[in-house]
């Protein structure tokens, strides 16, 4: 993992000086006990009616166990070879869409 330091994830610096989050990491660290600071979290991308996505991963301090990264839209979890599959799936279909109205009588 060799993301540069971000001072959102170093909190105060005072529990974790050598703390390093990957370069997409928002999160304020130092703030919560426990696993809630070892997450790391991106900023929030909303992407339709009431769904956001966002990345996330946690880091155990104590092992350097890494859980993650994963992509996380609405409530469901996504890997981010998944996370680019469903993306570009969607682009396919926004082109296919896009063909298809411009092909239709009175279409663009």
């Amino acid at each position: 993992m060799s993301a540069p330091i971000d001072e959102f994830c170093m909190g105060d610096g005072a529990a974790d000086p050598g703390r390093v989050c990957p370069s997409w990491c928002v999160a304020r660290h130092g703030v919560h006990l426990g696993e809630e600071d070892w997450v790391h979290t991106g900023a929030p991308l909303p992407i339709g009616d009431d769904v956001v996505a966002h990345a996330c991963m946690s880091v155990d301090p104590g092992t350097g166990e890494v859980d993650g990264p994963y992509v996380i839209i609405g409530r469901s979890q996504y890997s981010p070879a998944e996370a680019e599959a469903l993306g570009a799936a969607l682009i396919a279909l926004a082109c296919e869409a896009r063909s298809a109205s411009c092909s239709a009588p009175g279409g663009r």
